[in-house]
């Protein structure tokens, strides 16, 4: 039997009643309100489903988590930039004590002059730097200009209580113990510290408009034979719990300046491992990320746009773009791209804007004014990858490609 359709009046009914009691009609409301870009096309879709209006969900936890040196400080400060474009106030809490001005003026093309820095020293230290700084902001400024946090890094972070060990004279008694530090380490500490500020932050980040990008390393469990060994060191389950959005990247591949020989770049893969705004498990590879230029936004892109159903391959190295996304005065466009390199050239983008969610040309070449340096990196030939893995000295060892 079909369903009534409801009436004007019953429509009415609803929407008067979600005024009156603070809520919404579920068909009125935009449970994410903007998307910060991450300065790659294919990673922004994978994210929320669009490419050059997408990214990272505004308003929502986002964490980052892979091994050392897979770029994820690099990624996650392309946000900030992300946060500059929308006119928004970026904020880094520097864990690490990592930040280099010049490298992320360069790498990340942040306009130094506005972003906020900070180095809490534990946890809760950096949880409450959200909350003072995004009231400090708010004082000034809008609801509607975001605030983009990133957190680098969770796992690095102490407890308070383990940070008063710190105070405790060489020769310490359990007197000395009890009065600086307090107590003993308790299991789960950490996880439970970050339980409990969690559940704090996730109850005002619409009230301030508030986005969290958090860093994560992952680490090996001891004694473990079977399934994955993988874990991540902070933040506990807590932390999938409340992140909207969860990346997993891998450094997949060493690019190498093939004069200088020396170590240039990486070549990443992303994967989505958890997404709330769009489809999960979505995998992004060949990212190709230069340490003095930046990510390149067209790496992945080709793969991403073929799961999107928006090109589709001929034949082996010629694809199509799908009549949908073709500008009015073209019945056809196709072009020669390597699944190998797996991005899309430039020409396509500016001569069929819509493949990439863009109005016209001109948005698209606004979009990629800021990684010139990277494109034109990924298109000198100075550059190669090669194969590598990461020994426990940090040395990278080369490994034959498959066939």
């Amino acid at each position: 039997m079909a369903k009534k359709k409801a009436t004007k009046t019953e429509e009415d009914l609803f929407a008067q009643i979600a005024a009156s009691t603070g809520g919404e009609v579920l068909q009125d409301m935009d449970s994410v309100k903007y998307f910060v870009d991450t300065g790659n096309l294919a990673v922004n879709y994978q994210c929320s489903g669009k490419f050059i209006n997408g990214g990272v969900p505004g308003g929502r936890i986002t964490e980052i988590y892979g091994p050392s040196s897979s770029g994820k400080s690099l990624f996650a400060n392309n946000t900030l930039h992300g946060c500059q474009k929308l006119g928004g106030f970026p904020v880094i809490l520097d864990c690490e004590n990592a930040t280099n001005n010049e490298f992320m003026a360069n790498a990340n093309h942040l306009d130094l002059g506005k972003v906020l820095w900070y180095a809490p020293q534990s946890l809760e230290q950096a949880f409450r730097k959200i909350h003072v700084v995004s009231q400090a902001v708010r004082e000034n400024v809008p609801h509607e200009v975001p605030i983009v946090f990133v957190y680098d890094s969770i796992s690095v972070s102490p407890c308070e209580r383990e940070l008063k060990e710190n105070d405790l004279p060489d020769d310490y008694k359990a007197s000395d113990w009890k009065k600086i530090v307090g107590k003993k380490e308790q299991p789960g500490e950490r996880a439970k510290v970050c339980s409990a500020e969690l559940r704090k932050l996730q109850a005002v980040l619409a009230e301030y408009n508030i986005t969290v990008v958090v860093l994560n390393q992952t680490r090996s469990k001891i004694g473990v034979m079977f399934g994955n060994p993988e874990t991540v060191g902070g933040g506990g389950k807590a932390l999938e719990f409340y992140a909207s959005v969860r990346l997993r990247t891998n450094a997949k591949k060493k690019i190498e300046n093939k004069r200088l020989e020396t170590f240039a770049g990486i070549n990443l893969g992303v994967r989505n491992v958890k997404n709330k705004t769009h489809r999960p498990f979505i995998a992004v590879d060949d990212v190709k990320l230069y340490f003095e230029s930046g990510i390149d936004p067209l790496t992945g892109l080709l793969q991403s746009l073929r799961e999107a159903e928006r090109i589709e391959m001929v034949k082996a190295g010629y694809y199509k773009v799908m009549p949908d996304y073709l500008p009015d005065d073209k019945n056809e466009y196709t072009f020669r791209s390597s699944k190998a390199r797996n991005d899309v050239p430039v020409d396509v983008l500016l001569d069929c804007p819509a493949v990439i969610d863009a109005e016209n040309r001109a948005q698209v070449e606004e979009y990629l004014k800021d990684f010139a340096a990277a494109l034109g990196s990924s298109s000198s030939g100075d550059f190669e990858e090669k194969a590598v893995i990461m020994d426990a000295d940090g040395s990278f060892i080369e490994q034959e490609e498959e066939d």
